[in-house]
């Protein structure tokens, strides 16, 4: 939804570092702005799908310029012809800030993985921050969540250091997948 509990400022602001002053200032101004819709182009465009995505430009997308509103990741993988690009792939690595139980709204990572996995291609999300709930998100076709942050600390320190703890991650990863490629061995 564009505004309200579930909307743009309450979900995605607090992952851009807003605190809960600056996500209620912003939600009360995305209502302020759906009224003005209404009241002056007669639409409704809080609640349909997609109003609340890129921090409500798809309610104004629609009320504005009467665009469609369509699933981001759906389009790009359609124009990247992903079937195509993964169906030889081992494994297929994708990224987000944070992965919790909103995620199945539309995030990049769900949506690579719905496409991988009638492939049987295995997809692994690498994440900022790991939310609640992420369960339903293996059923999607995910094989594995992880966590590049290395150290214990508050968010907003911890976005500093993310490119180099994105690199040691995946080198750990392709470290683990090359010893699984070696074969049995010693393992205890």
């Amino acid at each position: 939804p564009m505004h309200g509990p579930q909307g743009a400022a309450w979900i995605f602001a607090p992952q851009k570092g807003a605190d809960p002053e600056g996500v209620e200032h912003l939600d009360a101004g995305l209502l302020v702005l759906d009224r003005r819709i209404q009241e002056d182009l007669g639409l409704q465009v809080a609640s349909i799908p997609g109003a609340g995505a890129a921090g409500a430009m798809g309610a104004g997308a629609f009320a504005f310029f009467g665009a469609s509103l369509e699933a981001g990741i759906e389009v790009v993988l359609d124009a990247v012809n992903f079937e195509d690009r993964a169906r030889d792939a081992d494994l297929i690595l994708t990224g987000e800030g944070r992965l919790d139980s909103q995620s199945l709204g539309g995030k990049v990572v769900v949506g690579v993985a719905r496409r991988a996995k009638p492939l049987g291609v295995p997809v692994l999300a690498l994440v900022g921050d790991i939310g609640d709930q992420v369960e339903a998100l293996y059923d999607q076709g995910l094989a594995g969540i992880f966590s590049i942050n290395r150290l214990a600390i508050d968010f907003s320190k911890a976005r500093e250091r993310s490119q180099s703890d994105l690199v040691l991650t995946v080198d750990n990863l392709m470290r683990f997948i090359r010893r699984m490629e070696e074969g049995p061995g010693q393992m205890l």
